[in-house]
């Protein structure tokens, strides 16, 4: 229950039904509850009654709201399609999980919706009795897409230049290794793994999330159980390969809380600190590739690259290949090192027939071996 919860939590499709909910409940509101509007009054200007008047009026907000809406998420999909093709697919989920475009298109959908169910009940009214505001209100929205639809240009023309984006890919990085350093600032350094007598093992093939660590530890130390994580967040797990060992007694109820927070599934996280590293590799190689063959935004990664290097560099527990995070939790760490092989390794492959971007290199691994600050 807890990873269906946290899955709809981080769908992209929750800001917009929420928000298209909503504008359904207030069409609703307006036709069950029957109140009067002063003609004298501020508002007594709004008030459209006449039912030929109020059906063209919802009419011409659906046709309107529907073209700009199909030509917003147009602008959309053509965006995505140029960012696949010269930087990276993996750019994707996090260019779709923008809170403004899922605000918009909730908005957008809302008024839609509004305007379809007002439209509903006017049709197939017999009387004249219409609500007062409705027609009304619905401009108002419309008038509010509008002014999100020019937001929306200037967001989505945003998006297309590839140093917003790595930008983007930094600023998430950096946040996650921050978030990540709140549950581990209590650590001691640990050699290996004790062998513990019970394992747990992948149920099915995917990618391992992030477990939230304050709730773990809270619950492994309620239940006084100790475990040894041995898979790192982010990677593919095959079905069966172990995730972890422990030790301790836990009835089948708390088993299964106890594995909610191992959630495995085909998204690749984007709350792991590493996925961000993986990224701007990734686009550093696409752009070095002989169709794109874009030095200017390889050394842009490069750059970024090496200062999350530098900022990974300060949090001591980077060095070691295991930690103590409590007096209950152990967990394999991706070290520095490790990781730092497996980033310059696939990108010297590739940059090393450059005479300038391979000196960059270069310069970037130095400066990394050489500097914690």
């Amino acid at each position: 229950m807890l990873s269906i919860v946290k899955r709809i939590l981080n769908s992209i499709a929750l800001v917009p039904s929420v928000l298209a909910l909503c504008f359904v409940f207030i069409a609703i509101f307006l036709l069950l509850v029957d109140f009067a509007v002063d003609e004298s009054s501020i508002l007594g200007g709004f008030v459209i009654t006449e039912k030929s008047d109020v059906q063209f009026i919802l009419s011409f907000i659906i046709g309107g709201i529907f073209t700009l809406t199909i030509f917003s998420y147009t602008m959309v999909m053509n965006v995505l399609n140029r960012n696949i093709n010269n930087y990276s697919p993996r750019l994707i989920p996090m260019l779709l999980a923008e809170k403004h475009h899922q605000v918009i298109l909730g908005f957008s959908s809302g008024t839609i919706l509004y305007a379809m169910i007002l439209s509903i009940a006017v049709a197939g009214s017999k009387g004249d009795e219409f609500p007062p505001l409705g027609a009304s209100l619905g401009v108002i929205f419309a008038m509010g897409c509008v002014f999100l639809f020019i937001y929306f240009i200037h967001s989505v023309s945003q998006s297309i230049h590839i140093n917003h984006i790595i930008k983007e890919v930094f600023d998430r990085t950096e946040k996650n290794i921050q978030k990540q350093d709140t549950s581990h600032q209590k650590f001691s350094i640990q050699k290996s793994f004790d062998t513990l007598e019970n394992s747990y093992a992948a149920e099915k093939a995917g990618y391992l999330h992030q477990p939230d660590f304050n709730d773990l530890l809270k619950f492994c130390e309620k239940e006084k159980i100790h475990v040894n994580i041995h898979k790192f967040p982010g990677m593919f797990l095959l079905r069966g390969e172990t995730i972890l060992t422990y030790n301790g007694n836990l009835n089948s109820n708390k088993l299964e809380s106890f594995k909610k927070y191992f959630a495995i599934d085909e998204n690749v996280p984007l709350d792991i600190p590493e996925i961000g590293f993986k990224h701007l590799v990734e686009v550093a190689v696409k752009a070095m590739s002989p169709a794109i063959n874009d030095p200017g935004t390889a050394k842009a990664a490069l750059d970024y690259l090496t200062q999350l290097f530098l900022y990974r560099a300060k949090f001591d527990y980077f060095d070691n290949e295991f930690i103590q995070v409590s007096k209950y939790v152990n967990r394999a760490i991706i070290t520095q090192t490790v990781l730092l092989e497996n980033c310059f390794v696939e990108m010297e492959h590739y940059m090393k027939d450059d005479p300038l971007i391979s000196i960059v290199l270069q310069n970037s691994k130095y400066i990394i071996q050489n500097n914690k600050s």
